[in-house]
């Protein structure tokens, strides 16, 4: 097909619009083989919906030819036109040579519509119908990974590389198996498959999988040379830089642990977690400037961040900087709720700059989350009693001693204020 052939030469030298008006006049002129021909060249040339209206003027030639059926029902698929395509898929004859590919592909139509069962029955119909058939092994091998039935799915991939298939339509069987192995928690087995199917071929993905998987059962070695060799690979996949600094903070690596959150920082600005985990490091060693700054940071990016205003706030009772745990509640509350632990703090401090009708606002609030929890109780019964409500500090030694019975001083204090 020469004049074909030269519209494609024409498109590819960036004269597309030659190229197209010269594939239209050919679609005028030429005969029904020619016209399936333009038809595949749009599809590769991403001009779906010219595809679709060449593939429907042959199929109102030949309605009754099953090949043009999975064309079009395919291409109706890419401009996501589903009740089309499925209609030409139920139209193809379970006798005919294109049943099962008609069965695979209604199976993926029925999966991205959520109807995960009919799509099963579809993939198990085919499966019966060509049991030995790789193709239609690996859709079943596929699809349970995707509905997360990694025991299902691992027959599947088993299967597959039993029968010499260790990759199939460029996918790598191995690596699949260990993605579903690692699914059910077979985290050693995982590895092994992995170690076998990683190369350097191997997606940025399919080595954080990895990392991942190695990381579960505490293989940090393992973790950090294949999250570094991923950082190489990608630098750009950010993902892969607060496990990579847990894993060296694991291996008692700090410094390197810190280094890797600050160039994880400096290529994604805007996640919080690293900031969080960066200041929660720099406190270990021993960097307390550096660790509110990157607290801050991260409150910054959402302050709704509880577990960074909790790290904050215990960070400024510790200095006895009460003002700036009360400036931190206030500033945190304008966005949501206060954690339990951080109100209590926040009504420890109002306590402790003798702001008592801030101070029992405070109390109050965090014994509906606190109730339980008897050192909770204990600090709240003292303060009672500092303020003078003696039958109220009562009741709550009460409750701290009857939820740790470990703490028989108030035993004494109990007596006491029996006794007043």
């Amino acid at each position: 097909m020469p004049n074909v052939e030269k519209a494609i030469e024409k498109i590819d030298r960036g004269e597309i619009e030659e190229g197209l008006a010269q594939l239209k006049t050919l679609r005028e002129t030429s005969d029904h083989d020619t016209l399936l021909e333009i038809a595949q060249v749009y599809q590769e040339l991403g001009f779906i919906d010219e595809a679709i209206d060449v593939t429907e003027e042959l199929m109102a030639f030949y309605p009754e030819v099953d090949e043009l059926k999975i064309f079009g029902a395919e291409l109706y698929m890419e401009m996501e036109r589903e009740e089309e395509a499925l209609q030409l898929l139920s139209s193809i004859s379970p006798e005919g040579d294109q049943y099962l590919e008609s069965l695979l592909l209604s199976a993926d139509l029925y999966e991205r519509q959520g109807l995960s069962e009919v799509a099963e029955q579809k993939l198990l119909t085919a499966k019966r119908q060509a049991p030995n058939e790789p193709v239609i092994t690996f859709g079943l091998g596929e699809f349970y990974l995707h509905q997360g039935n990694f025991n299902r799915s691992i027959v599947y991939f088993e299967e597959l590389i039993k029968s010499g298939h260790e990759t199939f339509n460029h996918t790598p069987i191995l690596l699949r198996l260990a993605e579903a192995l690692t699914g059910s928690g077979k985290f050693e087995q995982a590895i092994e498959y992995y170690e076998q199917g990683l190369n350097d071929d191997s997606s940025p993905d399919e080595w954080f999988g990895f990392a991942l998987t190695t990381d579960r059962i505490g293989e940090h070695q393992k973790t950090i040379h294949a999250l570094n060799h991923l950082k190489d690979l990608d630098p750009q996949y950010t993902t892969l830089y607060p496990v990579l600094a847990r894993a060296y903070v694991e291996e008692g690596a700090l410094e390197e642990a810190m280094e890797v959150y600050l160039e994880g920082m400096r290529l994604d600005e805007f996640n919080e977690e690293l900031y969080l985990q960066a200041g929660e490091l720099a406190f270990q060693l021993k960097d307390n400037d550096r660790a509110v700054e990157l607290l801050q940071h991260a409150l910054g990016l959402d302050p709704s961040n509880m577990k960074a205003t909790s790290i904050l706030i215990d960070q400024y009772v510790t200095a006895e900087q009460y003002e700036k745990v009360i400036d931190l509640a206030l500033e945190v509350e304008r966005y949501g709720d206060l954690a339990p632990d951080a109100m209590w703090k926040t009504a420890s401090a109002y306590r402790e700059l003798e702001n008592d009708e801030n101070a029992l606002k405070r109390y109050e609030i965090a014994y509906n989350d606190l109730k339980d929890q008897a050192e909770f109780l204990e600090d709240y019964g003292w303060y009672m009693i500092e303020i003078g409500q003696r039958d109220k500090a009562k009741d709550l030694l009460q409750k701290a001693l009857a939820n740790d019975p470990q703490r028989i001083h108030l035993e004494e204090e109990l007596i006491r204020l029996e006794e007043r």
